[in-house]
């Protein structure tokens, strides 16, 4: 991978979580074409800016053995499928204290907004934007040490990924922090529909004309 741009420090890994079943979309949206390479490889791209290690889960772990990451599967096979368990098997698959964790569907990442939030992660469990009561999950650092949590969780039923906050220790990153890296906050803009996609296309159209 490529290291420029990254602070010469211990390794730092992200997560993508790849395990949907793409219903609205009909294929696996992390595969949807995005300017000629997939979209997730744009995303890996944008990854490897800040990132040593990148750590794909899916469950269908041929469609992206061409990508420059390491792919796991889900540990709790026998649990409802959620992301929880993603964000369970890629902190489980490194021995790194943190990792950033993403969703394979979010194109606009900002690697400025990622660096800053990378600050307070040594000391929190969590490193989560919110906005409001609006939390982005699925865009976040969560420690090694949310993985005894997570597994009692959802051993109680419960998959929904913000219903285990109230047991972490949280650095909430507010809507006057992400203004001052992504004022229109395109780091959450996630693709679940085609009208999703076709959106997503012409903002991109539309920065590649401005850079």
């Amino acid at each position: 991978m490529n290291n420029s741009g990254k602070a010469k420090s211990s390794p730092r890994g992200s997560i993508i979580l790849a395990g949907g079943d793409s219903k609205r979309l009909g294929q696996p949206k992390a595969l949807l074409d995005f300017y000629g390479k997939s979209l997730i490889a744009h995303m890996v791209e944008i990854l490897q800016i800040s990132f040593d290690q990148i750590t794909l889960v899916t469950d269908r772990p041929e469609l992206y053995d061409n990508l420059p990451v390491k792919i796991t599967g889900d540990l709790l096979k026998n649990e409802m499928k959620s992301p929880l368990r993603g964000i369970h098997a890629g902190l489980s698959s490194s021995s790194l204290p943190f990792q950033f964790v993403i969703a394979c569907d979010m194109p606009f990442l900002q690697p400025d907004l990622i660096e800053y939030m990378a600050k307070y992660a040594p000391d929190y469990d969590a490193v989560v934007p919110c906005n409001g009561s609006y939390y982005q999950p699925l865009h976040a650092y969560y420690n090694r040490r949310c993985i005894e949590v997570i597994e009692e969780q959802i051993s109680n039923g419960h998959y929904k990924v913000t219903d285990f906050y109230s047991k972490l220790t949280i650095r909430y990153i507010n809507s006057a922090e992400i203004a001052k890296y992504d004022p229109k906050e395109l780091s959450f803009v996630n693709i679940n529909t085609w009208s999703d996609y076709e959106q997503a296309i012409a903002v991109m159209a539309e920065r590649l004309k401005t850079s």
